[in-house]
């Protein structure tokens, strides 16, 4: 009981330092009974020792009452204080406080160099007789046994150094440069590390001031450190003087230029920053210089000097040295350097209204520096995952239209994926430098609960997106696999021959419909999570779609049963994608399956949509093997045993071409006479082949036959009428107009009778 007591106490005396002027002509209600209220004035507090003698004459449950009463009064002030600014829009925002913030600096211009001569010279009075040599000089020996100790280190590792150096005279690998780019941004880094530490000891060691050494500390970092880690960052990413290690796309003039310029804004931010570190000195506030305006607009306008300047470098950088970059990936490049000026202008503009508003502890520790820079940077990150996929993509499986869509259609996708994961990334940045936890919007009173929804709106449909380009891409490739596996799709249009083709597997066949419904799923799932936590009720959704699915199942008897007999045929792998199918009478390939129906091509071109609920049945004539029986006609007189010798021969020939020696089973031999008609004796030939190029070999066999059959004198039957006259073979001339009518009449009656099959 005594420590809670004293918990709230001291809470209270806490609060009541922090509003005392809103209490001094406040009234306190207390309730020191079940039924009694009594009321007190509090007294105007100018001290701590009056809050004390406050507080010392208050109960517990008036100490709580008090302190309820005080959140309460915080907590309407800062509803206040958000409506407040609510209430202003974006274009008076900026038009009322940059004139301001502008004059407070022009004003100050004439006091510029003496204010600032002032602010030193309290630092130099802080430190005492001497003090500044001293500093200087400890500040010099700390600069220079750092720069021993990392000359030391470079020479412990000149030996990796070497290979470093060498020139690479052919084209490297990504893989290559990347390696050598890397050990030598380890070298680099580890002088750097070996400099920081040593330097820390020595100014630790030689400045007793805490103060002082806190001033000195952040100098260093802010002149020395952080310029040269830049440069090391920036020589892994340019490579200035190496254009056999270069990532990106640009002359080495271009990349010398960003390089220097760069390290010299780093410089100035550098410089910056230190001298706004000067400022925190006791007595430094009364001299208002002002000169954090004018560094800022001089680091900005170098900023718009060095974007504007290699803009065409820019474009380069961004575009690529490969030439897949799509129309509007060059647009966008093209507009670059207009993105960058606009992104410099907003950073000047946001400083100075939070400089107006006097929020300087949200710029305090340069977070607009990395804001813009990370902004900057995030158009060219674009180009380096365009680079990486480029390189990093596994090789195109299999040969041919299919193979090179599913290889571009992969890397689209692994683009894509990056561009979503480096804004994510970039969000999370901006979001960490600036304090901001998307979690928790409502607590910090950052921003409103609709706000925050809206927020994780947003977010749900990021991670769906990649989800779905995730799953689309993994399907996509394993359904370019199946179908390259199987030649299903190639550059011939229609696998196998123009009148049937071998099918592709069974996974090749189901994934597209698999396909289908993961990415209805995934959509489905997506909206439903996003509008639920946008605070909609999804309940009424859900309902209405089960009535829908209801009055489906009732109303559209037909299409269930469409959907129920596809499912079935797919499940008894009646046909795949690519088969050679014969559905009561019309045949074609099996081109697409859809959820109700399937679509055949035929051989001449035509498309067939049959619904699965009305085929009875299906005929596949290009599962497992296949089984053709050719038959011919020949005279009476025809020899059987050359014949027989011809289709062996013939069957033997196609067995060492290599285009069907692959697919025969049993090769093409001779059955025999099947056959004695009115017309001729007819003999038949069959082979046994896989699926997909019976009727290719059909047409290569009859070629061959007919043209054996003329090499050895023999001829297909013909249909003929003889007719004897009587008084013995009188010449032509010689015949009646009787006999001439009855003969024609003969002829026309024997070609009008079919033979018996």
């Amino acid at each position: 009981m005594r420590i809670f007591r004293y918990t709230m106490v001291l809470f209270g005396i806490l609060l009541l330092f922090s509003t005392s002027s809103a209490l001094q002509a406040q009234q306190l209600s207390v309730t020191s009974g079940a039924d009694e209220q009594t009321t007190a004035e509090l007294p105007v507090m100018d001290n701590p020792a009056a809050v004390r003698e406050l507080v010392s004459r208050l109960s517990d449950s008036e100490v709580r009452e008090l302190l309820l009463q005080q959140l309460d009064i915080v907590a309407a002030r800062q509803l206040e204080d958000d409506t407040a600014v609510e209430e202003v829009g974006l274009f008076t925002l900026i038009t009322t406080n940059i004139p301001i913030s502008i004059q407070a600096a022009v004003s100050a211009f004439p006091t510029l160099i003496s204010g600032q001569i002032e602010i030193f010279s309290l630092f130099v009075d802080r430190l005492g007789p001497n003090g500044i040599t001293g500093l200087f000089i400890s500040f010099l020996f700390a600069i220079i046994a750092g720069l021993v100790i990392e000359y030391l280190v470079r020479l412990l590792t000149r030996r990796w150094r070497a290979t470093v150096d060498v020139p690479q005279s052919a084209d490297p690998t990504l893989k290559q440069i990347l390696k050598l780019l890397s050990i030598r941004f380890v070298l680099d880094l580890s002088g750097l590390l070996a400099f920081i530490i040593v330097t820390q000891i020595v100014l630790r060691q030689m400045l007793a001031d805490l103060q002082v050494h806190f001033i000195m500390h952040h100098v260093l970092w802010n002149l020395i450190l952080i310029p040269r880690l830049f440069s090391v960052v920036l020589t892994f990413a340019l490579a200035p003087r190496r254009s056999d290690l270069r990532l990106i796309h640009t002359t080495d003039a271009a990349a010398r230029f960003l390089h220097n310029n760069l390290v010299s804004v780093a410089l100035l931010v550098g410089v910056t920053l230190s001298i706004t570190d000067l400022q925190n000195i006791p007595g430094a506030v009364r001299f208002e210089t002002r000169i954090g305006f004018w560094f800022n607009l001089l680091i900005h306008l170098y900023f718009a000097f060095i974007a504007w300047r290699s803009r065409y470098t820019l474009i380069d950088i961004i575009t690529g040295r490969n030439d897949d970059a799509t129309p509007l990936e060059r647009q966008v490049a093209k507009f670059y350097p207009y993105y960058a000026m606009a992104v410099i202008v907003s950073s000047w503009t946001l400083v100075e209204i939070l400089v107006a508003q006097e929020k300087l502890h949200l710029i305090a520790k340069g977070v607009q520096y990395s804001t813009m820079f990370i902004l900057l940077l995030a158009p060219v990150l674009d180009t380096v995952i365009r680079g990486l996929v480029e390189h990093l993509t596994p090789a195109i499986v299999g040969e041919g239209a299919l193979a090179q869509q599913a290889y571009h259609s992969a890397k689209r996708s692994y683009i894509r994926i990056g561009r979503l994961l480096v804004m994510l990334l970039v969000i999370s940045w901006l979001s960490w430098i600036w304090g901001v936890d998307f979690s928790n919007l409502d607590a910090t009173g950052t921003g409103s609960s609709m706000t925050r929804r809206l927020l994780e709106f947003i977010g749900i449909f990021a991670v769906g997106y990649l989800l779905w380009e995730v799953v689309t891409l993994w399907l996509n490739r394993k359904l370019a696999a199946e179908k390259t596996a199987s030649g299903v799709g190639g550059d011939a249009g229609l696998p196998g021959g123009d009148e049937g083709g071998v099918g592709g597997s069974r996974l090749s066949t189901v994934l597209p419909l698999i396909t289908w419904f993961v990415q209805t799923a995934i959509v489905v799932m997506t909206v439903l999570v996003g509008l639920g936590n946008l605070g909609i009720d999804i309940t009424p959704l859900l309902a209405g779609a089960g009535i829908v699915g209801l009055a489906i199942g009732f109303g559209a008897q037909k299409l269930v049963t469409d959907i129920v007999s596809g499912l079935f045929f797919l499940i008894d792998d009646a046909f795949r994608a690519g088969e050679y199918v014969n559905v009561e009478g019309t045949m074609g390939t099996v081109e697409k399956i859809s959820l109700r129906a399937m679509q055949l091509r035929h051989h001449r071109g035509p498309v067939h949509t049959i619904p699965y609920g009305e085929i009875p049945k299906i005929t596949n004539y290009s599962r497992d093997w296949s089984i053709m029986k050719l038959t011919f006609t020949v005279p009476f007189e025809t020899d059987l045993i050359k014949v027989k010798k011809i289709f062996k021969t013939i069957g033997a020939e196609l067995m060492e071409i290599p285009e069907f020696s692959g697919d025969f089973i049993q090769p093409f031999k001779s059955q025999g006479v099947i056959q004695v008609d009115d017309i001729g004796i007819v003999i038949r030939g069959k082979f046994m082949v896989k699926p997909g190029k019976q009727f290719q070999i059909r047409k290569e066999i009859f070629q061959r036959v007919q043209q054996e059959f003329d090499r050895h004198g023999i001829q297909f039957a013909r249909k003929e009428v003889r007719v004897k006259l009587d008084g013995g073979g009188s010449a032509e001339g010689a015949l009646s107009e009787e006999d001439k009518s009855a003969i024609g009449a003969a002829a026309q009656e024997a070609s009008e009778v079919k033979p018996a099959t």
